[in-house]
């Protein structure tokens, strides 16, 4: 064999070599990455479930006492819950969807005891005069039997039975959310349609869900933003964490710093983010955000596991639908689903 020979099978060899050795650290990076996740979920549990215990013991032990003190405890219990609902919504990104409404239904049952206990421990005061006398009651306010039927608690007094969203219910409306209300602050947004939501500043975290044939556009998202059930939307997310479940037919146009996440969701483009307005260089320095990082490219199907095949859900915005300028797109959306202005 000469040397010319030689030399090919040495690089030959070398080649297949470097080839083993990227296979070999591929496969790592995705071990790592699974044992990562199915640790963070342990360690989710661990902390939600001590937590939420600890809630349920306090209000156990919860005994009649003096008006004040009661007032406090039930406060403290109140915000424990609160910070147990924050834990919830930061971890989104790497919970499944039946984890989210299983955690969300033991934090929503305990506010519904802490507002029975309440109720029936701390009544309301009742206030009469010697003098007065009692009306005869409407025969049309009487039941069956002659008694005076229950009164329906006005808007505002009912018992908080659900988790109380940031805004949830609104159509065909413009939402401005400024700085006062949203830096560093956790926001939770519930169905929604046709609505164009504008958040200026930078948030905690952003929870979506029921959103249809709406628009959203946030300033530097400090962590995660977590969306279900949204179709026909546009968003203009930038974040460190993105995970969308259950959608369909959404344009993203996304910065993101970690790997973006999509599951049981088709019709998904992704393009690069690209709004500005005055003061977004401190948002991005607030929120903690690389401005130089962004993953936009690189979305993982969880519903899709070939690694020769790109997902069918999901792909990059070419220039066509691709939108430049958000001022005349907006003044259109406006004009096309008759919104108003609701700050």
């Amino acid at each position: 064999m000469d040397e010319r020979g030689r030399d090919k099978i040495v690089e030959y060899l070398d080649r297949r070599h470097r080839e083993r050795q990227t296979n070999a650290a591929t496969l790592q990076e995705k071990k790592n990455q699974e044992t990562s996740e199915y640790e963070g979920v342990e360690y989710f549990d661990q902390v939600f479930g001590t937590k939420s215990r600890e809630i349920q013991k306090n209000l156990n032990n919860l005994q009649e006492g003096d008006r004040t003190q009661l007032t406090v405890t039930f406060n403290k219990i109140l915000g424990s819950i609160q910070e147990l609902q924050k834990y919830l919504t930061t971890s989104t990104i790497f919970l499944t969807e039946h984890k989210i409404k299983t955690c969300q239904a033991v934090i929503n049952d305990l506010l519904v005891q802490v507002e029975e206990k309440k109720t029936k421990m701390i009544p309301k005061k009742k206030f009469g005069f010697k003098s007065y006398t009692k009306p005869d009651v409407d025969p049309g306010m009487k039941d069956d039997n002659g008694e005076k039927k229950a009164e329906e608690e006005p808007d505002g007094v009912k018992k908080r039975k659900e988790f109380e969203w940031t805004i949830a219910g609104r159509r065909n409306q413009e939402i401005v959310l400024d700085r006062l209300a949203v830096n560093g602050q956790d926001l939770t947004l519930n169905d929604l349609e046709n609505c164009l939501v504008r958040i200026i500043g930078h948030p905690g975290s952003i929870q979506l869900s029921k959103m249809k044939n709406c628009v959203l556009i946030t300033g530097p998202v400090s962590r995660s933003i977590f969306a279900d059930d949204c179709s026909n939307c546009k968003f203009l997310f930038a974040c460190q964490q993105m995970r969308l479940h259950t959608s369909h037919n959404c344009d993203i146009y996304l910065h993101v710093t970690c790997r973006a996440i999509i599951e049981d969701c088709t019709g998904i483009r992704t393009a690069v983010y690209n709004f500005t307005y005055p003061d977004i260089s401190a948002d991005f320095r607030d929120a903690g955000l690389d401005v130089d990082r962004n993953n936009w490219q690189d979305v993982a199907d969880f519903n899709w596991l070939s690694p020769d095949r790109p997902s069918p859900n999901w792909r990059k915005m070419d220039g066509h639908g691709l939108i430049e300028q958000w001022d005349v797109f907006l003044e259109q959306y406006r004009l096309e689903n008759s919104i108003h202005s609701h700050t």
